[in-house]
């Protein structure tokens, strides 16, 4: 396929959600559409927006203008991006590349103003399922020596990143909902083939069945993702599967389900995509206990004997 100087971003799909909503799982579903290239995490499009945010705001304050205007900023960080990505959805004779890195949902809105015909699509996930899989993570990274984001480790942190993931993406989908859309991770395994069907006329594409079955197929991120912190291979090979809805039940303490719960009770657009979240007060022995293991979490990435006892004891059920 001959490259194109695309500075409208019409070849281009950018997908994100907060990290463990589904976004890996859609991406391998899009991979199988033989329009479209998914490919690894390129990981670098925030860092991308963000420096072209810190050098514009350096030309409106009228410290760098002489060098360049914001259109010729934004034109070569377009060129940048386009280069970047592009070339991999050639090679392997696609027409559309589709970027999955879960951040990318908090620069939604440059993307827009950058790509004025690219698609956007945010996954969306239960936090409770959310923050579970994020913890899960976090025990597994302490197990290789690796030190991860915050939101790893601790339920305030996960729902503070989740929250800004949240807010990012439905503010760009309010804003510009032809180019946004939002996928719920519960529709699309409940109904994979209504929820792809729905994508596939969002990128005014015909659907493909192989979009139904991405475990079946080999997907160029697999190398890279399959480390057994964030995946394993059989995980990550997965299909659909109704089974991992409710995971969380098993995997949060009685505590940490009602904190997530207080936390996204009255959020109006989870509301709208039949999230529901039942408060039932714990007692206040277990929800203090709950906010100092959650002190001692943000000082240290590997638990001291005394932070392990808080956490058998929270582990409890009435």
């Amino acid at each position: 396929m001959s490259e194109q100087r695309d500075f409208s971003g019409q070849r281009l799909i950018f997908v994100g959600g907060v990290p463990r909503s589904g976004t890996t799982l859609l991406q391998n579903m899009l991979d199988c559409h033989p329009e479209i290239l998914g490919g690894p995490e390129f990981l670098y499009v925030p860092d991308i927006i963000q420096l072209r945010d810190r050098i514009r705001s350096a030309i409106d304050n009228r410290y760098i203008h002489h060098f360049c205007c914001r259109e010729d900023l934004d034109r070569l960080v377009c060129d940048f991006i386009r280069r970047l990505l592009l070339p991999l959805a050639d090679r392997n004779g696609c027409r559309l590349l589709s970027e999955k890195t879960p951040p990318n949902v908090l620069v939604f809105p440059q993307l827009l103003e950058l790509f004025p015909d690219a698609r956007l699509i945010h996954v969306i996930r239960d936090p409770r399922a959310v923050i579970a899989s994020m913890l899960q993570v976090g025990r597994r990274s302490r197990k290789v020596g690796w030190s991860l984001h915050p939101y790893a480790y601790s339920v305030a942190a996960g729902i503070e990143y989740t929250r800004r993931c949240f807010d990012a993406g439905f503010a760009a989908a309010g804003a510009a909902s032809q180019r946004v859309l939002t996928v719920s991770y519960e529709r699309l395994v409940s109904d994979p083939e209504a929820e792809t069907r729905r994508v596939c006329r969002f990128l005014e594409l015909e659907w493909s069945d192989r979009m139904l079955s991405p475990g079946q197929f080999s997907h160029l991120g697999e190398e890279a993702i399959t480390n057994e912190v964030f995946y394993d291979r059989e995980s990550y090979e997965r299909d659909p599967e109704i089974g991992q809805i409710d995971k969380w039940k098993s995997q949060l303490t009685a505590v940490e389900q009602l904190r997530i719960a207080s936390a996204f009770a009255g959020y109006e657009h989870l509301a709208d995509y039949g999230y529901r979240f039942a408060v039932v007060p714990a007692p206040i022995r277990h929800r203090a206990l709950a906010a100092m293991v959650d002190r001692l979490m943000g000082t240290t990435s590997r638990p001291a004997a005394i932070l392990q006892r808080l956490v058998r004891k929270l582990r409890c059920r009435w």
